[in-house]
């Protein structure tokens, strides 16, 4: 895609890789693709006698397309006299005049992006076109026509990236429609085409941002796990985000780095793992109290790197990252006390038969802990009751609420106040037997005082 040739201009300790086929991406799209639109038959005679195109802009377009042209030659006509082809396409996909058929701006915008992609640095003079954005922002509004909206929006951004002065009123009008698209599935991969471009500017990054842009890619995230092209697209525009350090330090206001956690967790591919280390690496150690730490210990980060780690690695950069993570937050794990290490726990959803959970000496020492926050992490684990399907999770979250009721002088008292009684009893019926004893087990403490002669081991 377009935006690749701009990598190397822009300074990144961690190089992303040229992981794009765009075959494989129309295909998965399930669009027309350049090659078909290029291999039509266009009259362009007919275009002539109709006044849509001089008689100039017949002879230049007649050199330029015709049969069995190679792409070299193309490339060759062009700069031939590159300001008069520019604005040729620029008027196939309608101009100033706003009028073009479908398969006019189609044939025109596969010209554009063929060109731009073999001659980078012609995009000076369709800048150079009067009022160059119009006719983009136009087809961008296409509803029904996945190509040429996308198409559009790819070189808009292009164009407003390249740009020595981003005029701002086309600025928020593609922003507005970038974040319209990526409320679906279906349309987001347009949107993160053309962010792909506009993130590389710091400004945007900010406007994204202050606009719920964080959420709006986490979201995305957190709904495309069996879509590898569109996760790593997600999380490309996630890296560019966390060069911005204010942005990166805010990760953790959202869930966006649980989601970035599951996806490298989910899916082995390297290109997603590679930039989703990468986005991890580069917000360590950032927002307060390094929360954004805190946030990576609670998805479970330390299980992830374990795995990635075994598997063998030939790229360096991927390894920086993953050595950085993997001693950042071994340290940190080992400064958290035994209270911090189960918080996260309890926080992560996830629940390991770890020694803590039958340790006689943490629920001593930390049962009024459980009071901070308005019983916060006892309300998680109720949560976890209520919504968990993972057999494991409900026996271990069982058996802590259990502990609570022995160890706290009002466990039962509280437990009934938050509404966890019938839940407990509910998963007395659970397929699982040790969900069974566990739960049946927690619900003999809830209903007796004297409780220590029961399986409270």
């Amino acid at each position: 895609f377009i935006f690749l040739y701009l990598s190397a201009k822009m300074a990144t300790p961690t190089p992303m890789p040229n992981d794009y086929d765009v075959a494989e991406i129309e295909a998965a799209s399930n669009q027309i693709t350049r090659k078909q639109i290029l291999q039509r038959d266009i009259n362009w005679t007919k275009l002539n006698a109709a006044g849509i195109l001089g008689r100039e802009e017949l002879r230049l377009i007649n050199l330029y397309d015709e049969n069995g042209v190679s792409t070299d030659q193309k490339v060759h006509e062009f700069r031939s006299n590159p300001q008069a082809f520019a604005s040729l396409f620029i008027t196939l996909i309608g101009g100033s005049s706003g009028v073009a058929s479908l398969e006019r701006s189609q044939y025109g915008l596969a010209l554009i992006e063929e060109i731009l992609e073999e001659e980078p640095d012609c995009f000076q003079y369709f800048l150079n076109v009067n009022d160059p954005f119009t006719p983009f922002l136009r087809i961008m509004q296409t509803q029904n026509d996945l190509f040429s909206a996308s198409k559009a929006a790819q070189t808009v951004c292009l164009l407003l990236f390249r740009s020595k002065q981003m005029p701002q009123n086309v600025l928020e009008e593609v922003l507005q429609w970038c974040n319209e698209k990526l409320r679906s599935q279906h349309t987001a991969v347009m949107a993160l085409d053309g962010l792909q471009n506009l993130l590389r500017h710091n400004d945007v990054r900010v406007k994204f941002f202050e606009d719920d842009g964080l959420n709006r890619l986490g979201g995305l995230l957190k709904t495309t796990t069996s879509d590898t092209q569109l996760t790593y697209k997600t999380l490309y525009c996630l890296w560019l985000l966390s060069y911005n350090d204010k942005i990166a330090s805010q990760f953790h206001s959202t869930n966006v780095i649980q989601y970035i956690v599951d996806s490298i967790r989910n899916n082995p591919k390297e290109k997603i793992i590679r930039v989703g280390s990468a986005v991890l690496a580069n917000i360590t150690n950032k927002g307060d109290g390094n929360m954004n730490n805190q946030h990576m210990i609670e998805a479970k980060i330390s299980r992830v790197l374990d795995n990635i780690n075994q598997r063998k690695w030939a790229d360096d950069d991927l390894l920086n990252d993953l050595e950085f993570l993997t001693t950042t937050i071994t340290e940190n794990i080992s400064e958290m006390s035994s209270w911090e290490s189960y918080k996260a726990e309890i926080s992560s959803g996830i629940l390991e038969h770890s020694p803590v959970h039958k340790s006689d000496r943490f629920w001593k020492e930390n049962i009024k802990k459980f009071e901070e926050d308005k019983y916060k992490v006892l309300g998680m684990l109720i949560h976890i009751l209520k919504d968990s399907q993972n057999s494991q999770n409900l026996e271990i979250a069982c058996h802590d609420i259990g502990q609570f009721i022995r160890y706290h002088p009002m466990g039962r008292q509280i437990i009934n106040q938050m509404e966890g009684k019938y839940i407990i009893m509910g998963l007395m019926e659970h397929p699982d037997p040790a969900v069974q004893k566990q739960a049946l087990l927690c619900t003999q403490k809830l209903l007796v005082v004297s409780w220590e002669h029961l399986g409270s081991k």
